[in-house]
């Protein structure tokens, strides 16, 4: 029987995370050997990112990520929203980077690229801030060798722009019979509760977890279709209307 398989993401990776909930959670992957994507910001400027006190060892634990073959993605650059742009994805209304200049993105993303270089790491894909940036952010993204953004609400991975699109549609696990779902969890504000249900729900799952090298090297990677279009169509409705009620 086909059964769904799933990637998990850690959103607002910097040095002033919530360190405490993060090394339990680190624990858990490590001893089932999931290779989760890790969005890492690089310049972080974004006070509601300083909940902890800074960890100056940080690009040391990341390059030490990169070496389990976990992947890292450049998260936006100092993740500061400056525009109400929703971008491509069309889901929150405010970005740093839809709507503004070829040049000031590609000044940000350069930037990016630069400090994860200057500290021994390699990115390998895009994770957008609020899930926000637009047409000229995936073409500097092209220019700087970054092909793969983590994103869309599909269920599969497609070419879209140019780009391998893996998409990311779930911010808790739910059991799919069929596609590829990646799991979004933002631990600054995670509780006991919160942290023992994500460590049951990767024990639970752990063996239909994959990594993003898998996906890239296993997954048919073809063109979006209409499929492609209704689904993320659809699932975005259902976004915004939980989105709404939850307000």
């Amino acid at each position: 029987m086909t059964r769904a398989t799933y990637l998990v993401r850690f959103d607002d990776i910097c040095p002033t995370m919530n360190w405490e909930s993060w090394d339990k959670i680190e624990e858990v992957l490590i001893s089932l050997n999931i290779k989760p994507l890790l969005a890492v910001v690089p310049n972080n400027q974004d006070e509601k990112l300083k909940v902890y006190r800074e960890n100056y060892e940080f690009w040391a634990r990341v390059r030490k990520w990169q070496s389990l073959g976990w992947s890292i993605a450049i998260h936006g650059y100092q993740h500061k929203y400056q525009t109400i742009e929703p971008g491509l994805m069309k889901l929150n209304k405010y970005s740093e980077f839809s709507g503004l200049s070829y040049e000031v993105q590609s000044k940000y993303l350069t930037n990016s690229l630069k400090i994860f270089k200057n500290n021994g790491i390699c990115p390998d894909l895009w994770i957008a801030p609020a899930h926000s940036f637009d047409k000229i952010t995936v073409k500097v993204l092209d220019e700087l060798g970054i092909k793969v953004i983590s994103d869309g609400f599909y269920t599969r991975p497609v070419e879209r722009l140019g780009m391998i699109w893996v998409p990311q549609q779930l911010w808790k696990f739910r059991d799919f019979s069929f596609g590829l779902w990646t799991v979004c969890y933002h631990l600054n504000n995670s509780n006991h509760i919160d942290l023992e249900k994500i460590c049951t729900d990767l024990n639970v799952f752990k063996d239909r977890i994959t990594s993003l090298e898998e996906v890239i090297k296993t997954k048919r990677i073809i063109a979006i279709n209409i499929f492609d279009t209704i689904f993320s169509y659809i699932w975005r409705k259902i976004l915004k209307l939980k989105m709404m009620i939850n307000r």
